[in-house]
């Protein structure tokens, strides 16, 4: 099949010149609250130099098949032009609109009592002009009294997701906040397993390890108890074969929040060590966060439950459309 790419930049698309010098373009799409990115490289030079594209442009980019359909794979903000001279190339790199702009980043000092996460999720995701998407029963936990104290809204939010074990990430104006190994769109609909047999990868790009990380007992939280005046803790049963002891440093407001944010670490500490990366013909349906599991490649790595970390999307006239996959274990 012939790759097909199609770029807008402020809404409007570029001129035959831009495909006719387009050397590669690489679409990074990360699971998590780290920032997806779009990289382009073109040939430029004499007589005839390509316009530079001003700092804050709007670039959309749809990716696929000519004999099928392409997707649209985002909108990302132009933060950096660099460029080579004899021989002459130029770059340009930029970061996912939704994360680039925005209140996320600005530190706030405030508190919510009695409200359940859905709630708070819900506000920050309107005062930040985004859609939220919450899934599964992950935002009924209620609390008594929580603080986002001198922090930015998207720290915070990464504080709530490690407490619950979960991940939020923010994509075409949604903020997703979900289970870790859910699998959940920017939607909110569940990612359909990609399933990995030899005949689909890239011959030599396979790679897996399982690496031993330290195992730990137990996990133990602290909570203020009022009534006693002092630090009281709470410890929940993590590795049975462990022999150490975790301990959350930060100290929560109940004892509820407290078991819940040990419970959540405890899940992460259990996590397996494997990690595994391969490349695969180019997918546009193959995105971060998406459970994946191989499938006849050998025995011990078939039917483990990976989560995709990152999915990269590589064009280049060389090698056609690539997609190169890492991902690690979920539980």
């Amino acid at each position: 099949m012939h790759p097909k790419v199609i770029v807008t930049v402020d809404g409007k698309p570029v001129a035959g010149a831009f495909y006719e010098r387009l050397v590669s373009l690489v679409i990074t799409d990360r699971d998590g609250k780290r920032s997806d990115s779009v990289a382009i490289e073109l040939a430029d030079g004499p007589p005839d130099y390509l316009a530079l594209p001003r700092r804050g442009a709007v670039i959309r980019v749809q990716l696929g098949y000519v004999e099928t359909r392409v997707r649209d794979m985002g909108a990302f903000v132009v933060d950096e032009v660099s460029g080579n001279c004899l021989p002459y190339a130029l770059r340009i790199t930029g970061r996912a609109a939704d994360l680039r702009d925005g209140k996320l980043k600005e530190r706030k000092e405030r508190h919510w009592d009695r409200k359940s996460l859905s709630d708070i999720v819900k506000q920050l995701a309107d005062e930040n002009g985004l859609t939220p998407v919450i899934t599964g029963s992950i935002g009924s936990h209620v609390y008594d009294w929580l603080g986002q104290q001198d922090e930015s809204d998207m720290h915070f939010l990464e504080r709530l997701a490690g407490r619950h074990n979960a991940l939020f990430t923010v994509k075409d104006g949604r903020l997703v906040f979900s289970a870790k190994g859910t699998g959940t769109s920017a939607s909110g609909a569940a990612l359909a397993i990609v399933t990995i047999a030899p005949q689909r990868m890239i011959t030599g790009s396979c790679r897996f390890q399982f690496a031993d990380r330290g195992k730990f007992k137990k996990v133990v939280a602290y909570y203020q108890d009022r009534d006693k005046a002092k630090r009281t803790e709470v410890g929940v049963d993590a590795d049975p074969k462990g022999e150490a002891t975790f301990r959350i440093p930060e100290p929560f407001a109940s004892i509820a929040e407290a078991d819940k944010a040990a419970e959540a670490k405890a899940r992460e500490l259990m996590r397996g060590g494997l990690s595994a990366s391969v490349t695969v013909p180019g997918d546009t349906s193959i995105r971060a966060g998406a459970p994946l599991v191989f499938e006849g490649v050998r025995p011990g790595l078939d039917g483990e439950k990976l989560v995709i970390e990152t999915a990269t999307h590589r064009f280049s006239k060389p090698q056609g459309y690539l997609t190169e996959i890492a991902a690690k274990s979920r539980k």
